[in-house]
């Protein structure tokens, strides 16, 4: 399947609304960023690598108070070599998350459960069951008071390289009426400064995100890892009463697409695009539609 047929197929889901601990939502999210960096074998050649992702949330509340929780994610990633040694390449993603959240009579405590179904692949040839992963996401919330909540929870996802366990931890606080923290550790934190409440944001934003695609049997089972850890800046504007458009800047800390051998071991430098390159700065914007629960 092609990336844009990924794309094209999302797009004709419809959101709904729903609450949440944090101050916002997003119904619907889509971001493209980009980045190049040196590649560490050649200071000649640069890598250049363009993200585009597509994220939609359909919650149910239901009449007891609990929630059914339906998330589709597409993300389609594009790197190429310059000056040009090699064609571009591509990778790509689909999954969707089922869940219940369960609320406590006292509505303190809410407990999350997901399932993640997911295709990760460079899409070359026939699906195969090296193409699909499947994880899980647990998360308790603690209502300590109106302006503090305490998180913590499991991501699981059984990734093209293994099992991979990622413990989470998260704190939600209003510290004022104008700054916000809320996310949770290690995969999204974000500090927020309300410039002009519900029309100008900003503040910073880490993101740690690991994820990993199964390349087509002709390259030997070999796979891509991305170990995304990035700190941005941000600027949010409200263009309209729930549409926002962003514009992110920052720096890299982790590493870049990487193409590693079939034996889950050893790096396969076969593809120039998904070699090691240093510390890059990715800039990336978004449009979402956005439901502030403030």
């Amino acid at each position: 399947m092609k990336p844009v047929r990924i794309f094209l197929l999302l797009t004709i889901l419809i959101p709904f609304s729903q609450a949440s601990a944090q101050p916002f939502v997003d119904i619907a999210n889509f971001n493209y960023q980009n980045f190049s960096g040196t590649n560490k074998s050649n200071s000649a050649f640069t890598n250049n690598t363009e993200i585009y992702s597509l994220s939609i949330f359909l919650p149910k509340e239901l009449k007891s108070g609990n929630t059914l929780l339906f998330r589709i994610n597409g993300e389609s990633i594009q790197s190429s070599t310059s000056p040009r040694i090699t064609q571009a390449s591509s990778v790509s993603s689909i999954s969707i998350a089922l869940g219940y959240q369960w609320l406590s009579e006292d509505k303190k405590w809410k407990s999350v459960l997901m399932g993640i179904p997911k295709v990760a692949s460079d899409f070359k040839s026939s699906m195969g069951n090296n193409d699909f992963q499947y994880g899980m996401l647990l998360i308790q919330n603690y209502k300590w008071s109106s302006t503090l909540q305490l998180k913590a929870g499991l991501y699981y996802n059984k990734e093209a390289f293994g099992n991979f366990f990622v413990p989470l931890v998260g704190l939600d606080w209003k510290a004022s009426d104008r700054w916000q923290l809320f996310g949770i550790l290690p995969t999204n934190y974000k500090i927020e400064y309300a410039i002009a409440k519900k029309k100008w944001y900003t503040g910073l934003n880490f993101k740690a995100f690991t994820r990993s695609f199964q390349l087509s049997p002709e390259q030997n089972n070999d796979y891509i890892r991305f170990d995304e850890v990035v700190l941005k800046g941000f600027l949010e504007y409200y263009c309209a009463a729930n549409i926002v458009v962003y514009a992110e800047v920052g720096q890299s800390f982790g590493k870049s697409l990487l193409q590693y051998k079939g034996d889950f071991q050893n790096l396969s430098y076969s593809n120039p695009n998904y070699t090691p390159i240093g510390n890059y700065v990715p800039f990336s914007i978004g449009l979402a539609y956005r439901i502030r629960t403030e």
